[in-house]
């Protein structure tokens, strides 16, 4: 093979490599896709597939379930109910939101008599009552409640915030006939909340919950205090050992 011959060679290589090079240069370019939290593969930062790291999204083996304390249910009135779930958050950086739920109340014979669901948020690093008003189970007495998240609860990201609310000045009366409560609430932050549910929950000598109630107060203008009053109709079984408020918003929007 001639000089000539090998050196033409050598220049068609070299702009073959070139052009090739540049299509290969262009394609990538073309159909690569950066990492994502939302391309069901396990790349990036990512703990697990699309969950951890810098994604919003929680992996399984980064949160704790919530730990459900207690349940217990309270008579109101003959054949009437409320249910109360007490909850704890034990995860300081994740939250839920509208997580599913269902009580479910049976007799001593283990008979089912009513169902209520609903759907809650649960914030970071708290506690939370959840509490269902008026169910009516007929001329049957109410022997035991079951809570359960009805859907897999699904993590994400979240700060833990302050809380915001400041009950005060709290005080029951009338334990004799018709118990109350009554106390003040106060909002310490800069913006107005809304929806501002407060729950109450009375204890007994053994400290076993004995009696609920909940006061929802629309709006709460910043730096400013309101009353919120709860009453039973008749006095309670047992006597009473301590009681609790627990203030309720949307933290997220404070």
């Amino acid at each position: 093979m001639s000089w000539g011959t090998r050196r033409r060679n050598t220049i068609i290589t070299i702009f073959f490599t070139i052009v090739f090079s540049i299509i290969g240069w262009v394609l990538y370019d073309a159909l690569y896709e950066p990492p994502n939290c939302f391309d069901k593969k396990w790349n990036g930062d990512e703990v697990n597939i699309d969950c951890g790291g810098s994604c919003s999204l929680r992996c399984e083996s980064q949160v704790l379930n919530p730990i459900i304390r207690w349940t217990r249910s309270f008579e109101v009135s003959p054949g009437v109910y409320n249910v109360l779930a007490y909850l704890e958050n034990p995860n300081i950086d994740s939250g839920t939101q509208n997580v599913p739920y269902r009580f479910r109340v049976f007799d001593s014979e283990n008979v089912l008599l009513q169902e209520r669901r609903g759907s809650i948020a649960i914030i970071p690093k708290s506690i939370l009552p959840i509490l269902e008003n008026t169910l009516p189970v007929g001329k049957l007495e109410a022997n035991r409640v079951v809570f359960e998240f009805t859907e897999p609860l699904v993590w994400y990201k979240q700060d833990l915030l302050e809380n915001l609310i400041v009950v005060q000045d709290e005080e029951i009366s009338r334990l004799e006939d018709s118990p109350r409560i009554r106390a003040s609430v106060k909002n310490t932050g800069i913006k107005p909340i809304k929806d501002l549910k407060v729950i109450a929950i009375v204890y007994d000598a053994q400290d076993n919950a004995m009696a609920s109630s909940q006061t929802i107060l629309k709006t709460v203008p910043p730096n400013q205090n309101m009353e919120v009053f709860f009453v039973w109709p008749k006095p309670f079984e047992s006597e009473m050992s301590r009681f609790e408020l627990i203030p309720l918003y949307d933290r997220t929007n404070q």
